[in-house]
Formats: C-alpha cells, sequence, structure tokens
C-alpha cells in the first residue's frame, strides 16, 4: 500500500514537472541545473548565499534555470525547487513571503531493502533503511523557515516536522509523537529561532537557540541533502541527532568559519538528560577562494554529546571528527571524513576508558545532468562496543546512481556488502548472526 501511493505521487510530480519543462524548452538551451548536494554542516553558507541573492531574482518565480554549461550539477535541494510560476502562478502571498525572507518546502521518501541475512529488523546496518526484504516510508517533512539577511540585524526561524520510519528511529527524549511503532513516528526535527548579528567581523555572527541539527558529520540524516539511501556507521553511532542549544558561526572571513555553543546534550528536546551541557566547537576552512576544497574540524565534548550502546554511558564523551571535500571539477567530488570518540568511566567496561575510531570516503561522479554514481568505502573500529553493543571491527562498500528525471524526483538504487570480525549481520532476534551481509536497495523521492 506504502509502495503504490508513493508510485502515484511521483507519477503526478513527473508529469507536472515534465509539462514545466517542456514549456520552458523552447526558449532555452537544453539542460537542467541542479545545485550538489550539501550536508548539515553547510546549512548556514547555503541560507547565507540564498540570502545574497537580489530580492528581484527570488520573487521572479517564472525566471528559466541558468543553463550555461558552468552550472553545478547533481540534485536540486527542496529549498531551491520553485514550483511557483512553472506549476502554479504567483500571486499576492507569495509575493508577500518573499518579501519577508519566508519559504515553505518538503519532501518525501520510501523505498525497498533486500538484505541476504533475511526478513525483518536488522540488528546493525544498513540504516535507516533498517528492514530486511521489506518496503519502507522512510520521511515526509514539511518546512517552514524565515532565512537569515546577509547585512544588518535580521531574525529568522526554522520549523521542520517530519514523520515516517526514520522519524521513529531518531525520536527524541520525550518527544511529540509515538515512540513505540518500530516503522512510523513523527516529530520536530528542528524548531529554533535565530538571529544574525553584524558584530566582530565585516560578515557578522549568526546564532540559532532552540532545537537544531547538530553540525557534525558530512552525512545527514535528511534525506534529500546526503548523496545514497544508506548512511554510513558513523553517522549512527557516532555522530547522528539533533539537539537543543545556543550554537553560533562566526563568519571571520570568506574562507573561514568558526562555530561554537553548547547543547543539552544528545537527541534532546528543549529538556536536559545529562547532568552538565556538551559543549562544540568547529572549524569550517575553504583553501581556495573557488571554494573548491574545504577542511572541517570538529571537537564536541559533555556528558552524553552522542548516543551510546545500552549500558554504556560513561562520564565523559569526547568526539573529534575531520573532513576534508575536494571539488576536483565539477563532474567529480571527493570527500574523506575521519572520528575518533572516547568515553571515560564506562561501567560495561569496568569503568575504563571506551574507544572508536572510523574513517570513510566517497566518491560523487556527476556523470549528467539526469544522473550521478555514487561510491563509498567504510571501516569502523568498536572497540569497546560502546558504540553498536559488540566489541568488533566493521567495514563496508557501498555503490549506487541517483537517477533525476526531473528536478523533484529523485531514484537512488544502490548495492552494499558489510562485514565484521564478529557474526553480528542479520534479523534481531535470530540465532544464526553472519559475519557478512549483502543488502540491495532503492528509493524513490519527490522534493516540492
Amino acid at each position: 500500500m506504502q509502495a503504490r501511493v508513493l508510485l502515484s505521487l511521483l507519477l503526478v510530480a513527473v508529469s507536472a514537472d515534465l509539462g514545466a519543462y517542456s514549456a520552458r524548452a523552447q526558449s532555452i538551451a537544453p539542460g537542467v541545473p541542479a545545485s550538489a548536494g550539501v550536508s548539515s554542516t553547510e546549512e548556514s553558507e547555503a541560507n547565507r548565499q540564498a540570502i545574497d541573492d537580489d530580492l528581484a531574482s527570488r520573487t521572479a518565480y517564472d525566471k528559466p534555470p541558468d543553463s550555461e554549461p558552468s552550472a553545478k550539477l547533481g540534485p536540486a535541494l527542496p529549498e531551491d525547487i520553485r514550483l511557483i510560476g512553472t506549476s502554479f502562478p504567483p500571486n499576492a502571498f507569495t509575493q508577500w513571503a518573499s518579501r519577508h525572507r519566508l519559504r515553505f518546502f518538503g519532501w518525501m521518501n520510501g523505498g525497498y531493502t533486500q538484505a541476504s541475512t533475511g526478513e525483518g529488523l536488522l540488528s546493525v546496518e544498513p540504516r535507516a533503511n533498517r528492514f530486511g526484504d521489506s518496503w519502507m516510508f522512510n520521511e515526509a517533512a514539511f518546512v517552514l523557515e524565515k532565512t537569515l539577511a546577509s547585512e544588518g540585524w535580521s531574525w529568522g526561524s526554522r520549523v521542520e516536522f517530519y514523520m515516517g520510519g526514520d522519524a521513529e528511529l531518531l525520536h527524541p527524549l520525550d518527544g511529540f509523537g509515538p515512540s513505540q511503532t518500530p516503522r512510523f513516528g513523527y516529530d520536530f526535527r528542528q524548531a529554533y529561532f535565530s538571529i544574525h548579528v553584524p558584530v566582530l567581523t565585516a560578515r557578522g555572527v549568526d546564532i540559532k537557540l532552540g532545537r537544531q541539527d547538530t553540525p557534525l558529520g558530512y552525512d545527514t540524516t535528511m534525506a534529500p541533502y546526503r548523496p545514497m539511501y544508506s548512511q554510513a556507521y558513523v553517522w549512527l553511532y557516532s555522530q547522528n541527532g539533533a539537539t537543543t542549544g545556543a550554537i553560533a558561526t562566526f563568519h571571520v572571513d570568506p574562507r573561514l568559519d568558526v562555530i561554537g555553543g553548547a547543547t543539552l546534550g544528545v537527541n534532546s528536546l528543549f529538556n536536559f538528560p545529562s547532568r552538565a551541557p556538551s559543549y562544540i566547537a568547529r572549524a569550517i576552512y575553504w583553501l581556495q577562494d573557488s571554494k573548491r576544497t574545504k577542511l572541517i574540524g570538529t571537537y564536541y565534548s559533555g556528558p552524553q554529546p552522542i548516543a551510546a550502546a545500552s549500558g554504556h554511558i560513561g562520564r565523559w564523551q569526547t568526539e573529534v571528527e575531520l573532513q576534508l571535500i575536494h571539488d576536483v571539477n565539477r563532474r567529480l567530488t571527493l570527500v574523506s571524513e575521519t572520528n575518533f570518540g572516547w568515553d571515560t568511566r564506562d561501567p560495561a567496561n569496568k569503568l575504563h576508558t571506551s574507544q572508536w575510531h572510523g574513517t570513510y570516503g566517497m566518491g560523487i561522479v556527476h556523470v549528467h545532468r539526469l544522473l550521478d554514481v555514487n561510491t563509498r568505502a567504510e571501516w569502523f573500529d568498536d572497540h569497546d562496543g560502546s558504540r553498536i553493543g559488540t566489541r568488533s571491527t566493521y567495514g563496508e562498500t557501498s555503490a549506487g546512481v541517483n537517477f533525476m528525471p526531473t528536478r523533484v524526483v529523485n531514484f537512488r538504487p544502490e548495492v552494499r556488502w558489510d562485514v565484521a570480525s564478529n557474526p553480528v549481520f542479520g534479523p534481531v532476534g535470530s540465532s544464526k548472526l553472519q559475519s557478512h551481509q549483502w543488502t540491495f536497495a532503492f528509493d524513490a523521492m519527490l522534493k516540492f
């Protein structure tokens, strides 16, 4: 039933978008532009870039998209989908919203995963598509955002409500919506107030107060902002989750952003589950003015800044993350990420310090304006079992494509092979766990 409903919605979206494209095609050169996917760590810079556009260009909804050879390739982000002027005419309300920097957008996605180890909830990976031999409705998300202006004092906000299997997996403590249904939940992923303060530097400071995505990691929870359907080990076991806190981004100069703040800990929703705040510091530095190469370093520390396996919550956790992202050219992006973590006085490790380490590399190839090819290889060492619950070394390799017949629709099939030094793979409760696992999966995504 979920598959038929999703397929019907996708067919409607494809028909509408193809009609709009056909009308434009008579007056513009072939080519549909797309924005390269961004991770959650780039949200502040992406918002500033959007606001730096002239107001007139933001209100000209019927303006044809840029078709120059230098236009970015890759999937379009939901906030860049302009249905007004193509599927719907502009009106007084949309013009009022544009003048006040308001935008509404969203997406939905779901897919199917076939696992070599059997049917049902899989014990370790993949995530978030965690049910073997089964369909899954992952996300339906709705975002209302007031973006910040790049100059002068300004305020903004973002309310991001979502539902589906991913909302259940990442249900916050004392969160909104059900938490005992394994395939469906709903909650507010983000709900924050923001302010731009024109002090300290020429580009000022952006401050977020409230529930927000933790600025940690290249991979991200929300489907349109990551290249592949499945996600890396470090995403769930070493960094995933939103938090409630106060986090400031200092735009030191056009090539350097410095981020710092305090949070209430892992997956908090305006509640305080720990005895003390957690603290985060991050630096984002581009090596060139053209921003082809980006270096990121993050330090996150506190009583419980990230999730731990059952019984493994120690006295103080620390996470260090390093990223290198390089656009070799307009068709190839390479990503490298490495994580180190410590949890002192782990009660499940005889009060010793538990450790974990992980690294992965990703290649994103824009073969055509309608097609990306994505690959990932990863190694993750849960040295003391504090992340996954079983002491083991894990690895995975994944390959897939992102087929984009229109700007509003994505199809992402992939194949993935997982391996571990101990038998950990298979359905939860199985007596025949295995040390390796193949999964074949795909998802369909509709953006609006």
